[in-house]
């Protein structure tokens, strides 16, 4: 996992070329300007909008995938987002479907917490399972993209 604030992504940049189209077109947007739409940039990279109210992560899920790397960026609001290495998890409850592209298990008691605010991002591999959309502070809504690339 890379976490930090979206004016150092250029300290990333090589690591995929399709990471490096979404950090540098995510700087372009604000609360103001939020898209409606999802930003398709290529045939291996696009970028979700997703808004919702954060939740407990008591009532949360861990997810991991295999055939995306996930890069999310905050655009408004808060969340955490927890995450754990997928070979040190508890509880599967569903084992990895590629129909899905998702992994599923509980959320073991000691992930580590990321906060998320507006220009923080984080880089999630298949390696990171991770729970996001959880409160931070408060219930809220947020605004962010998902970024997925096509490993």
């Amino acid at each position: 996992m890379i976490f930090d604030r979206l004016e150092n992504a250029a300290l990333y940049q090589g690591i995929n070329k399709n990471i490096d189209l979404i950090l540098e077109k995510a700087k372009e947007f604000h609360a103001d300007n939020f898209p409606a739409e999802v930003i398709v940039l290529n045939d291996s990279a696009k970028m979700i909008n997703a808004s919702y109210e954060t939740h407990p992560f008591e009532t949360a899920f861990s997810e991991a995938h295999r055939a995306y790397i996930d890069v999310m960026v905050m655009v408004d609001g808060a969340e955490t987002i927890y995450v754990k290495p997928v070979s040190e998890l508890k509880n599967i409850t569903k084992e990895y479907d590629p129909n899905g592209d998702a992994l599923l298990a509980d959320n073991d008691d000691d992930m580590t917490p990321v906060t998320m605010k507006p220009g923080y991002f984080c880089i999630l591999f298949p390696q990171d399972a991770h729970s996001p959309g959880c409160i931070f502070k408060e219930a809220q809504t947020i605004k962010k993209f998902i970024g997925k690339v096509k490993i």
